[in-house]
């Protein structure tokens, strides 16, 4: 059986375009590790050791501290305190990540959800030093809040109008679910309540992490179809027709493409993304990039 695990795992990290599940993996192989070691600390008598290691990985709020183990502010957001913690978490990042994964590259949920993590974890650090209010607060940061809000803020912005059918509810777009989760995060805050700054700022990284998303590919799109006009402008078939009289020259360019047709179809994909285009459109696309 320990063999089948291994071989799932090794699977999973291997398989392209899987960063969803790569994800949800790292965070249940750290939940295993750290449970079993507390278990085994608990059991030989040495807890007082697993608490020291598990204060090494999650992010302090004393500047003093953090300088002794920088480390921590890539560490703390694979950690789990409870097993319901996890369970939830996985839920959410699987919910919010997928809409991501189905529009870009995996490889995209993975840089907004560790850049929201790290993000998450400067503010904390930032907030709980330099604010007025939170001075002399100390606390610790822990678990993937950060993270977890990145992705659900970009989802929510990228997809707006797409839905969840949920329990008792109904359909529910997700514009809405991130909206209502922000406004009791703000209630959070006013409680003093770490975890806050982490959900707000990660958030914020969602949406800053899609606008430019958006505009790399807006401008990646207007680049390669300037590119394609240049390219088409070379595309010249010229002939040769020697009379007795002269030399005459024959210059036969290629068909004119539509180009009002082709920027609508760039704006669609940098609205929506490359997914959104029709069929037509991207025969279209593809005739106009040859």
């Amino acid at each position: 059986m320990l063999a089948e695990l291994v071989n799932f795992v090794k699977v999973n990290f291997r398989r392209p375009n899987n960063g969803l599940m790569q994800l949800i993996l790292i965070h249940v192989l750290v939940f295993c590790i750290l449970v079993v070691s507390k278990a085994i600390c608990v059991l030989l008598g040495y807890e007082i050791y697993y608490q020291r290691i598990y204060q090494y990985l999650i992010l302090p709020a004393s500047w003093k501290i953090f300088l002794q183990q920088p480390w921590s502010i890539l560490t703390y957001f694979w950690i789990h305190e409870q097993f319901f913690s996890i369970i939830w978490n996985a839920f959410f990042l699987h919910a919010f990540g997928h809409l991501i994964v189905s529009i870009w590259h995996s490889r995209i949920l993975k840089y907004i959800y560790i850049l929201g993590g790290i993000a998450a974890g400067v503010f904390f650090l930032l907030l709980y030093n330099l604010a007025p209010g939170l001075k002399g607060y100390m606390g610790w940061l822990v678990g993937p809040a950060g993270s977890l809000y990145a992705v659900m803020a970009a989802a929510a912005i990228a997809l707006p109008s797409f839905y969840f059918n949920l329990l008792f509810i109904g359909r529910i777009k997700i514009k809405h679910i991130a909206t209502a989760l922000l406004l009791l995060t703000c209630f959070e805050l006013a409680s003093h309540q770490s975890v806050a700054i982490a959900h707000l700022s990660g958030a914020m990284v969602g949406y800053m992490c899609v606008q430019y998303i958006r505009k790399f590919i807006h401008f990646r799109s207007y680049l390669s179809y300037f590119l394609n006009i240049v390219r088409r402008k070379k595309k010249f078939k010229i002939t040769y027709e020697s009379t007795s009289k002269a030399t005459s020259v024959k210059i036969t360019k290629t068909a004119d493409k539509e180009p009002a047709e082709i920027d609508a179809i760039i704006d669609k994909i940098a609205a929506s993304g490359y997914e959104s285009l029709t069929e037509q459109e991207k025969k279209q696309l593809f005739r106009a990039g040859k």
